[in-house]
């Protein structure tokens, strides 16, 4: 009974759950949205406001799967219970583009940044290879271990909190009306198109919403405590995201603002001159780009885990010394780069944008993938009675619908492009599929 009861005591309470998953849900990717919510208008708030129910959504029901069908593999893996290799396939491949893209819109954010000690940065073929050149330090760093490139997130994460609640609280002092009602509507087409635009961008704040979810094993009453917390836990999150953003929309000049590669330091500089301003940008580019090597480490763990059930060439589960699956970061820092040179422009907030939308698109359809596989797992659990089944019905309903409406807002090129890579895994499943039926394993989900 002693050890149970010392067990229980480390086990986390609401309080430390929600505290948890608001820190594991806020991350760099805040620091250009202003800039491009601006580009939108104050319309933005609609955006917000979609975004923030639906994320709430995908989180309760990312946290129920968890509590009922405990995986290793997350989404991926429910993704592939539910609706067979193929849809695990697709699923895993979309989520690790989604990953290094992701990494790459933080390069951009932190040349931003830095490009406000340096405007020779927004040239782009300078602010391209300074990009180049910091990833391939970060790979090399990554290279050495998890330990290693994990040292520096507690330090990175206290410098973007710094940032974002330090405007998102003082700047309210400084917020004029007039200044963020200046523009509405600047997109230039109808007011629904503008909010699933600001929708999509939005939610390149919360990507990673599934890995909030902490494990149930760490929890009292986790079928209580874990749904709870993950709204608390997103609702803080949301609080500190569109109060920092709204503020900025009123502190710096629109026509300011739409061009800025650092919002936030440029709002700092408003509020109490140019030191200010240097000290956030310095801020901004340590919590940028030290959250790059972690992330590095953490996006090559999908293939990897993809190749051990082989969905994946073998080659991204070969490890280096440090167990870190080297070969396969050296693949994903190719494409991070052929897509860096792929997107520069001399607007780097256009160039951030045009990443994030891609990274946005390509993590919807693993998220759809996984929250319909919800019903259907309960289904098969027997657990498709009562009010608890039809409340995650619902969920999943509006989960698939915001999903939708953020698709749409990606804008034709993401649609594009996402759907020529959903095209492309139909005939690679084909040399997957020989590969398994070669080892004895299912290749088809009907095989029993």
């Amino acid at each position: 009974m002693g050890n149970v009861s010392a067990g229980a005591a480390k086990k986390m309470g609401l309080t430390a759950l929600t505290l948890v998953t608001a820190s594991n849900m806020m991350g760099s990717g805040v620091f250009m949205l202003p800039t491009n919510l601006a580009g939108v208008g104050y319309i933005s708030l609609w955006g917000w406001v979609f975004t923030i129910i639906g994320v709430i959504a995908l989180a309760l029901v990312f946290a129920k799967t968890s509590l009922i069908t405990p995986r290793a593999g997350g989404i991926v893996a429910y993704a592939s219970d539910a609706f067979g290799p193929f849809i695990g396939f697709q699923t895993t491949v979309c989520y690790w583009i989604s990953a290094w893209i992701g990494n790459v819109a933080l390069l951009v954010a932190g040349v931003g940044y830095l490009s406000y000690f340096f405007p020779i940065l927004h040239q782009p073929i300078y602010g391209c290879i300074t990009a180049i050149v910091i990833l391939w330090a970060f790979i090399a760093l990554g290279s050495l271990g998890a330990r290693t490139a994990g040292k520096a997130q507690s330090f990175t994460a206290s410098c973007m909190l710094l940032v974002v609640l330090g405007v998102g609280i003082v700047g309210w002092f400084w917020f004029d009306p007039k200044v963020f009602t200046t523009v509405y509507n600047g997109t230039g087409h109808s007011d629904g198109s503008a909010i699933m635009s600001a929708a999509s961008i939005a939610l390149w704040g919360f990507l990673g919403v599934e890995s909030a979810v902490v494990s149930s094993g760490q929890v009292e009453n986790p079928e209580r405590t874990v749904p709870r917390a993950t709204v608390y836990g997103l609702l803080i999150a949301s609080v500190c995201y569109v109060g920092s953003c709204t503020v900025i929309m009123g502190l710096v000049p629109h026509e300011e603002l739409i061009n800025s590669a650092a919002p936030f330091a440029d709002a700092a500089r408003y509020m109490f001159g140019n030191t200010a301003g240097n000290i956030a940008s310095a801020l901004s580019i340590i919590a940028c780009f030290g959250s790059i090597s972690g992330w590095l480490i953490l996006q090559s763990e999908g293939p990897r885990a993809g190749a051990k059930q082989g969905l994946f060439p073998q080659i991204f589960a070969q490890t280096n010394k440090n167990d870190v699956p080297m070969k396969g970061l050296i693949i994903s820092g190719v494409l991070m780069s052929l897509v860096l040179l792929l997107t520069a422009s001399p607007n780097l907030a256009k160039q951030f944008q045009v990443v994030i939308l891609m990274s946005v698109f390509a993590s919807l359809l693993p998220y759809m993938y996984a929250i319909i596989s919800l019903p259907i797992i309960m289904i098969s659990k027997k657990k498709n009675h009562g009010a608890s089944f039809i409340f995650y019905c619902v969920l999943t309903a509006i989960g698939m619908i915001y999903s939708i409406f953020a698709l749409l807002g990606s804008g034709t090129d993401s649609i594009f492009w996402g759907t020529v890579i959903m095209a492309i895994t139909i005939p690679l499943f084909s040399f997957v599929a020989a590969g398994r039926s070669k080892k004895g394993q299912l290749t088809l989900h009907m095989d029993e």
